[in-house]
């Protein structure tokens, strides 16, 4: 059996801001990473020419490993507010019902209205 985990709301805002934080990280990056696209050799010898497109190639190599991982970054800062948007839907969606039900008082947030004591089972 798999493990698992939760967060709460102000936890997953969090980390969607993070995550987005890191992946404007990388983009800072990559924008001054682009100079090591166009190394140039001291001169005009094949040495210089020869390290100058080993250097270039390198540097293309990074940009594409900081693109990779800002797209990595991004992806993760949406699958976090996807899931805080389906549940802040459904949270919504309980409110709602517990309302139309004719509650004395409305729900604090996080509780989900469970009276028999213990744990939630939903959460």
């Amino acid at each position: 059996m798999g493990g698992s985990f939760s967060f709460d709301e102000d936890t997953m805002r969090g980390l969607v801001k993070e995550w987005y934080a890191l992946a404007d990280s990388y983009d800072a990056s990559r924008t001054v990473a682009h100079d090591m696209l166009r190394v140039e050799g001291p001169g005009l010898d094949f040495a210089s020419s020869s390290y100058a497109d080993a250097a270039s190639r390198s540097g293309a190599a990074y940009v594409d490993y900081l693109s990779y991982n800002r797209d990595y970054c991004v992806q993760q800062a949406e699958l976090f507010q996807h899931a805080l948007d389906d549940y802040l839907g459904v949270e919504h969606a309980n409110v709602v019902d517990i309302d139309r039900s004719g509650a004395d008082e409305p729900p604090r947030p996080g509780i989900s209205g469970n009276t028999r004591g213990g744990r939630d089972p939903d959460v």
